[in-house]
């Protein structure tokens, strides 16, 4: 699966598109990585000290652990209003 989001980075705080890979099963989440990261329509994947790459891995993690409770959250509350 994938999920994607914007965030910023670097010394000038520019704005990037970082895609994230990740599998799920009944346990959870497992395998998060970052498969790409875009800037001005380029992708910019290799030019991240680790410091910075380890920065996005740790925000793209968090994010996406969200952004999974959320879509729970939203499909119980439809399943309770249907």
């Amino acid at each position: 699966m994938k999920y994607e989001f914007d965030t910023t980075t670097g010394e000038g705080s520019a704005i990037v598109t970082v895609v994230m890979e990740y599998e799920q099963d009944e346990e959870g989440t497992y395998n998060e990585n970052i498969d790409e990261v875009w800037f001005e329509g380029c992708n910019v994947m290799g030019i991240f000290t680790d410091a910075q790459f380890k920065e996005l891995e740790m925000e793209g993690t968090m994010r996406l652990s969200s952004h999974l409770i959320a879509e729970a959250d939203e499909a119980k509350i439809a399943a309770y209003e249907g």
